[in-house]
């Protein structure tokens, strides 16, 4: 995962304010889009539980996670508590093919971005014991380009 600081300050009392105004104003919807997130969230929990035997089910799984992530930033957006810069961060990071979703209330914030396993592989294919430390440096130039571009 990528994590991407907006440095966007939030309210969470006024955002948690805003999604119950859109709750009575549209209640039958607002219960639709509250048990799609729950929805998700178990499927997710289900994948992630899931065993991964080889190469091609973690694909399978990380596409799967990808689409989960671009449906529940879909419904976060319906609830009104994206923000603008989340927006530029979801828009550039979509142009790499990359799913992302808001964190927490919303509102500005983080963004959380999936690196599918083939980004992380591609990049640190180096011929060591251990590729913590290259994972590392490609986590840390991810975070220190996406917080350049949310500036």
């Amino acid at each position: 995962m990528l994590i991407t600081n907006t440095k966007v300050g939030r309210n969470t009392k006024a955002l948690v304010a805003g999604v119950g105004e859109r709750m009575l104003r549209h209640p039958e919807i607002m219960a639709f889009v509250f048990s799609a997130v729950d929805s998700i969230s178990k499927e997710l929990t289900s994948i992630l539980k899931s065993p991964t035997p080889d190469e091609l089910s973690l694909t399978e799984k990380e596409e799967k996670i990808e689409e989960l992530m671009e449906m529940n930033q879909g419904l976060l957006q319906s609830m009104g508590v994206s923000h603008a810069t989340i927006e530029t961060v979801l828009r550039t990071t979509l142009k790499y093919k990359l799913a992302s979703k808001l964190t927490g209330a919303g509102g500005g914030g983080c963004v959380l971005t999936l690196l599918p396993t083939c980004i992380l592989f591609n990049y640190c294919s180096f011929p060591c014991a251990s590729n913590a430390f290259y994972y590392s440096l490609i986590f840390f130039f991810f975070f220190i380009f996406f917080s350049a571009v949310s500036e």
